[in-house]
């Protein structure tokens, strides 16, 4: 797929990575790293691995991770040289990304345009500094992708099912919402085996496949059955007894309401309300937290605490937004309805013409559009199909964009990748998309600008 970048491209690219790391390291002096539960999380840090159990709502590998950085780089600037590590996985996993827009987009203005976006739009670069498992989703899920791929292309590949197979493995132990990959990359993978060709061969491949999904499949359930006996939130606290009423209903996960208007006013978790019960429909608090920094950890820290690197505080601090940052926010959240809109209407639209390609096995879609769009949706339906089983999914915030931040990211490229393959199939309207195109490449650089306004 690197082939398909130009000269023009890369340059292209390459700024767009530098300004997302420019936004990220700004993020990390203004202690964006302290997200939410942030002394649950330094705590099992600096006590891991005896202070670690599964009754924790987290795997192990973010402590061990941390703890790396604790022992052999530095003990008194861990979390900073942690989130900078966390900002370099993200920048490179985002590389992958690009390349899987090249290949599912052919016009220009929409490839510059969805880069742009995901690169900055701001629940990723929030989260992908934040001291917290959801760091590590995008760059395990772009290399799942990457490998997925490569499978559905030539399935009688030894590495390609090694990838994969280690690659979500080593998921598991950060997130337990990866396991949503594994039913769409079974999906894929039967698919891709079914089509070699001579027909004895399907026999040994399958074989290996099976043998590659039954690895993450294996830490997967180990992990239910450490948690199960622990006791801990993710096996019994968080969720409604047999038979309880939904707190979350369908109605408030698929409907919106007449409240969401306020929602344009971009206001913050707390000072807004937003975990308020049934006050805001899920899409709505989506849509608000994924375009404005809606906890407010890149908004600068009070002028008491000191930013100098030999003198930084080491515990969360409430933080306020500039007059400016706050208009700038009502802007983006106002400006962004098109996003959400394309987004829905993207996910909808790929996910029929992606089953047609999987059941007709036809050329209906590149395989790198297949691969991410089912892998997403995958990822996605964990939290979003636990909704309206959890006892209190309103006030720890389980609408929040971070919980399913990779899935949010390709939803966004789909709305362009719909745009382009309206573009394909009108050719009495070939002028009007192009001036469209034209005039959503400006609104995104506009967007854009808004973002790294209030980022900075």
């Amino acid at each position: 797929m690197a082939d398909c970048l130009a000269a023009k491209d890369l340059v292209f690219l390459c700024s767009l990575s530098a300004a997302g790391l420019i936004l990220g390291l700004r993020g990390i002096l203004h202690y964006g790293y302290m997200g939410q539960d942030f002394y649950l999380h330094r705590l099992l840090l600096l006590t891991f691995p005896g202070g670690y159990s599964y009754k924790e709502t987290d795997p192990p590998g973010l402590y061990w991770f941390g703890s790396l950085f604790l022992r052999h780089v530095s003990s008194t600037h861990y979390s900073e040289f942690i989130a900078l590590a966390f900002l370099l996985l993200n920048s490179l996993a985002l590389w992958i990304v690009y390349l899987f827009l090249w290949a599912s987009l052919r016009q220009r203005q929409l490839r510059y345009s969805a880069a742009a976006l995901v690169t900055l739009v701001p629940f990723r670069v929030i989260h992908s500094v934040v001291f917290a498992s959801d760091a590590f989703t995008l760059p395990v899920f772009a290399v799942a992708v990457f490998f997925m791929v490569r499978i559905l292309r030539e399935p009688r590949n030894i590495f390609s099912w090694t990838g994969i197979a280690l690659s979500v493995s080593a998921g598991m132990f950060f997130k337990y919402t990866v396991a949503g990959l594994l039913p769409p990359i079974a999906l894929l993978s039967g698919v891709a085996i079914w089509g070699i060709s001579p027909a004895g061969s399907r026999v040994r491949w399958g074989a290996i496949g099976t043998a590659a999904l039954a690895l993450p499949t294996a830490v997967f359930v180990f992990q239910m059955r450490e948690c199960a006996k622990a006791r801990g939130d993710l096996a019994v606290g968080q969720w409604l007894p047999e038979g309880a009423p939904s707190v979350m209903r369908w109605k408030d996960i698929l409907e919106l309401k007449k409240s969401d208007l306020g929602l344009l006013s971009a206001p913050d978790y707390f000072g807004g309300g937003l975990y308020g019960f049934r006050r805001y429909s899920y899409p709505g608090l989506v849509h608000v937290s994924s375009f404005t920094d809606v906890l407010n950890y890149f908004q600068p820290p009070p002028e008491t605490v000191p930013t100098s690197w030999g003198k930084r505080a080491d515990r969360p601090m409430a933080r306020e937004r500039s007059l400016i940052s706050q208009f700038l926010q009502v802007a983006s959240v106002r400006l962004c309805l098109v996003y959400s809109a394309l987004a829905v209407a993207g996910t909808l639209l790929l996910t029929v013409l992606c089953s047609l390609s999987l059941l007709l096995r036809k050329p209906v879609l590149a395989d790198a559009t297949v691969a991410m769009t089912a892998l997403a949706i995958g990822f996605y339906s964990v939290v979003f199909f636990s909704l309206h089983r959890l006892s209190d999914p309103y006030t720890p915030g389980f609408w929040l964009p971070r919980l399913v931040l990779p899935a949010l990211l390709v939803f966004l490229c789909l709305g362009f990748v719909a745009l382009e393959l309206a573009h394909r199939h009108t050719a009495r309207c070939r002028i009007l998309f192009k001036w469209l195109i034209n005039a959503l490449a400006l609104y995104t650089l506009a967007a854009c600008l808004i973002f790294a306004g209030f980022l900075f």
